[in-house]
């Protein structure tokens, strides 16, 4: 207790412990979440690589016979359009190839699975965008209160001494740096953390347009025409938009 942190929380008044105790608060549940989602996204970012390498030695196959791979954001997405793709081909009928517009439906169900999951990746990010933003002006908060605090005890002691000022201006200075603590490790993981979301929504994008092209080369092969490559979309899915 004859730290000078300990020593000056025990002396503040009930402002400067509240801000300090929120302050502390805040890091611990922002550290949880930084090291929690780290690990969610380190696995989630091995899981598309390896889903895609095997989605693109037998899509086709696994599409013509329904079959559901291992877990994870692609499986998910691609469980989606995989019932979609099994719907259009029941109402296509027996032998018969998707037209564009079932093909169209398709590509909407994985879209739509596909945004989920970013959606889902992204969960906890505002509690780091928060904690980064707002803390600094949380411990500037204490910063003016800890000097009205100074100025209180020098019109009190009726002199300028250390003595009259030192409590005040230390509450000043530890909630600074206590909001400092708090945003520089939040915007630090943040950005990082985004920049991985972003790299497993472009793997997401990428599966995107090699799922539709799958569907249609399975529903080709089971009408028995003749497989011919889809052109590639020109235009950004909707998951990609919204990262």
């Amino acid at each position: 207790m004859d730290h000078p942190f300990f020593a000056t929380l025990t002396r503040s008044g009930p402002v400067g412990q509240t801000i300090l105790v929120g302050l502390v608060l805040l890091s611990v549940y922002s550290w949880m979440i930084i090291v929690t989602k780290a690990q969610v996204l380190s696995r989630a970012e091995k899981a598309c690589r390896a889903f895609l390498e095997r989605f693109r030695s037998g899509g086709p196959q696994w599409l013509a016979s329904g079959r559901l791979p291992a877990k994870g954001p692609l499986a998910a997405v691609y469980e989606g359009g995989l019932r979609e793709f099994l719907a259009q081909r029941e109402l296509a009928g027996p032998g018969q190839p998707l037209d564009a517009q079932a093909t169209a439906r398709v590509e909407e169900a994985v879209e739509v699975e596909a945004a989920d999951q970013i959606s889902q990746l992204e969960r906890g990010h505002i509690v780091l965008a928060i904690a980064a933003s707002a803390c600094p002006f949380i411990g500037l908060f204490g910063t003016v209160w800890g000097i009205m605090n100074a100025f209180r005890g020098m019109s009190l002691e009726g002199s300028a001494g250390i003595a009259a000022v030192a409590p005040g201006v230390a509450e000043a200075l530890i909630t600074t740096v206590a909001g400092l603590a708090v945003a520089i490790p939040a915007v630090i993981a943040y950005n990082l953390l985004n920049r991985r979301v972003r790299i497993i929504a472009a793997l997401i994008d990428r599966f995107e347009s090699e799922f539709v092209r799958a569907a249609h080369f399975a529903s080709r092969r089971e009408s028995g025409g003749a497989v011919a490559p889809t052109k590639a979309r020109s235009e950004p899915s909707f998951a990609r938009r919204n990262v």
